[in-house]
């Protein structure tokens, strides 16, 4: 297996850059949860194991249906983010491969897009919504940008997002970033990378207000 040479964050997901294939994978947080859930349905079990002769039928069945219920997501949940990716992207293949969810394991896959097909990768605009929300205003002024694969046909791919608080040094990271990203899924598709993202304008130079000159008094007659 090559090396990982590079990660790149984004949001919720991190781009694994190797030398012939790149991964977009959740996080290594997102195996937490997942893990949670494990450990809450062993803790189940292990009730019912201890504690069979001594419950009644209905409080077994309240116990037990969780642990059935939560066991096999969590376990799907924690290998997909262990080892799983949503989007990979093999050189020997020439193809960009999407997956699905839990089952992003080379089973249940999307849409597979040949190289050939790909036009190019876009950086856009990400909207965070326009309607002004009800309430105190949010803590944070956000950004994003979408990073997009566009197919010859028209046909866009949403990739990932990454998403800043609204402040320069924090968007010039951010967005370097989403740039980085981009540039290395145009590199190795053989592709161009487009950004189509409004440039933030410069602020406007303050204009001091004009002071207006007191009127000179006119010499008296006479």
């Amino acid at each position: 297996m090559s090396k990982a040479i590079k990660r790149i964050p984004l949001d919720r997901r991190v781009l694994v850059v190797r030398e012939e294939r790149i991964d977009l994978r959740p996080e290594r947080a997102a195996v937490l949860f997942p893990l949670a859930g494990l450990l809450i349905s062993m803790s189940l079990f292990t009730i019912i194991a201890l504690f069979a002769d001594d419950l009644s039928v209905t409080a077994l069945a309240f116990i037990l249906l969780p642990g059935l219920l939560l066991a096999p997501f969590s376990a799907m949940g924690l290998v997909y983010s262990a080892i799983g990716a949503a989007v990979v992207i093999e050189t020997k293949k020439q193809s960009v491969r999407f997956q699905q969810g839990v089952l992003g394991l080379g089973l249940g896959t999307m849409d597979l897009v040949p190289f050939w097909k790909i036009d190019h990768f876009e950086i856009e605009d990400f909207p965070l919504g326009d309607i002004t929300p009800s309430g105190p205003p949010p803590p944070l002024d956000l950004r994003a940008w979408d990073i997009t694969l566009v197919k010859a046909s028209g046909k866009r791919w949403p990739i990932a997002q990454v998403v800043s608080a609204n402040s320069p040094d924090l968007l010039d990271e951010a967005f370097n970033r989403a740039i980085d990203a981009g540039e290395e899924l145009a590199k190795m598709t053989g592709s161009t990378l487009v950004i189509t993202a409004a440039i933030e304008p410069e602020p406007a130079a303050e204009v001091a207000p004009e002071v207006e000159e007191p009127a000179k008094a006119e010499p008296a007659a006479g």
